[in-house]
């Protein structure tokens, strides 16, 4: 898989938390050998109760909002789910058989950019990652 055209679509509002560099890790029950750039898509379904929770409101959803680097994935134990809690924003008990994603470096596009999902990580199709690379700010430093 080449990292360059792969995504990740995650629900609302964890995605928002993402890019605000409030969610650090994303927890998954399944596992990947890649490591690095992931664009950041939002699925469709709502859950205004857990928007609200967070502080969030009219969060785009069913498109591309930016991307991150995924630098590990990680099986959880009881321990390391208590030490990493925080980082995912989950409130909820230890589940055997989930895996953290360890996120850094995510960035926001301007705007979103919509477009429909996939389960797991996904090719995106050219013409939406040249939109994408576009649409992005220029990285400085």
């Amino acid at each position: 898989m080449s990292g360059t055209n792969l995504a990740l679509s995650i629900r609302q509002p964890w995605a928002e938390l993402i890019l605000l560099g409030r969610k650090t890790l994303e927890l998954r029950t399944w596992i990947t050998d890649y490591r690095g750039p992931l664009w950041l898509h939002t699925g469709k379904a709502e859950d205004p109760e857990l928007d609200r929770l967070f502080g969030l409101s009219d969060l785009p959803r069913g498109a591309f909002v930016g991307r991150f680097d995924l630098t590990d994935v990680a099986p959880l134990d009881p321990g390391r789910w208590e030490r990493w809690r925080d980082q995912h924003r989950d409130s909820g008990p230890y589940i055997p058989g989930t895996f953290a994603w360890v996120i850094e470096g995510a960035e926001r596009l301007p705007e979103p950019v919509p477009a429909s999902g996939k389960l797991k990580v996904y090719e995106v199709d050219d013409d939406v990652v040249r939109t994408l690379r576009a649409a992005l700010p220029a990285r400085t430093g």
